[in-house]
């Protein structure tokens, strides 16, 4: 468990995002849902093997470079001001453990990697299959649906930084990457 919990943990703060001052199914999607204003426009879905899910990044987001470990992939898209930040992370299990006990190993290392971490808001959703939860570190605020099917999960999210003015119109846009995404192998 406590493996799992930096596993996870560690993908998801670690790429969050910053404020630069400087530089359980697959379930199709519909493209008509992406005609949209541009501000709000998706990429158009596609299959991602890293993170074996169907991502719908913001257009003009920036690919961080994919995180790796023996245990998981995660992927992460910046905002152009760098505050908020879309993320993927598939990672495995060493047991098939269901949903609260990967949250709490996240939570815990959470707390380990950022000195603090409080669970804000947790609630099991039927359309995921998962749970939605919001926490807080000591650096990061992050809106996440987590998701378990055996040994693998999947936590997809949107983060901000604490402390810093959150951008409505990025983490707006950030959500809806986040609920466009489809977990799970290729159909």
């Amino acid at each position: 468990m406590k493996s799992l919990g930096l596993i996870v943990a560690t993908g998801v703060l670690a790429a969050a995002g910053c404020c630069h001052t400087a530089p359980h199914a697959y379930i199709p999607i519909e493209q008509a849902s992406f005609q949209q204003s541009a501000a709000w426009q998706l990429q158009t879905p596609r299959y991602d093997e890293d993170v074996r899910a169907v991502i719908t990044p913001p257009i003009d987001w920036r690919a961080e470079r994919l995180k790796t470990s023996g245990h998981h992939k995660h992927q992460v898209w910046l905002s152009p001001t760098g505050c908020t930040a879309y993320g993927v992370l598939h990672f495995f299990m060493p047991l098939p453990v269901g949903q609260q006990l990967a949250l709490l190993g996240f939570m815990s290392q959470m707390k380990r990697s950022e000195g603090e971490a409080f669970l804000l808001s947790q609630q099991p959703d039927a359309n995921l299959p998962g749970i939605r939860f919001v926490a807080e570190g000591g650096r990061y605020k992050i809106r996440a649906n987590l998701s378990v099917d055996g040994w693998q999960g999947w936590v997809v999210y949107a983060g901000t930084l604490r402390g810093k003015p959150v951008i409505d119109d990025e983490l707006e846009l950030a959500q809806r990457a986040r609920e466009h995404t489809k977990i799970g192998p290729a159909k």
